[in-house]
């Protein structure tokens, strides 16, 4: 199995098992709210932290499959050689934006071993982690893209 297939199964189980996590701490604090006496403190947070990592896991699959917000009546308007540019500078740009960010978040997951989130006493490394999988799978995907790019660019 290779690695891009491998990390591909690795966000969508990811993102799948953290959003139903997700729907099922909120749905039990909706329940809590209405039928119980007292809310469980913890589940806000736990379904923070979920949100924070559906939104990690899927951040990859979603660039990989070409799913952000693209401002298409802007780029309609340029020449071909500008979109061949643009084409070719997006990634270059999200693979330097997001290598920077997985590199600086290694000292944040550091100082987050030291601290724990006030219900559910987590270290904060763990919530902290999810910037790691974000920046590391966007990078991975915009270095993909990128070699992509230039392969069709010198056709």
């Amino acid at each position: 199995m290779s690695f891009k297939i491998f990390l591909s199964k690795f966000l969508k189980y990811g993102t799948l098992m953290t959003s139903l996590g997700f729907v099922i701490t909120v749905s039990l604090q909706i329940f809590a709210r209405f039928f119980l006496s007292d809310v469980p403190p913890w589940t806000e947070e736990a379904s923070r932290i979920l949100f924070i990592y559906a939104i990690a896991f899927a951040s990859g699959l979603a660039y990989r499959g070409n799913y952000f917000v693209f401002l298409e009546a802007f780029y309609a308007t340029f020449s071909e050689k500008l979109k061949k540019i643009i084409d070719l500078i997006s990634p270059l740009l999200s693979l330097v934006l997001f290598g920077f960010c997985a590199y600086y978040t290694l000292p944040v997951i550091e100082m987050g071993m030291d601290e724990y989130s006030p219900t559910l006493q987590v270290i904060m490394a763990v919530p902290f982690l999810s910037i790691l999988i974000l920046s590391l799978s966007l990078s991975y995907f915009s270095f993909l893209s990128l070699m992509n790019k230039i392969k069709f660019w010198k056709s």
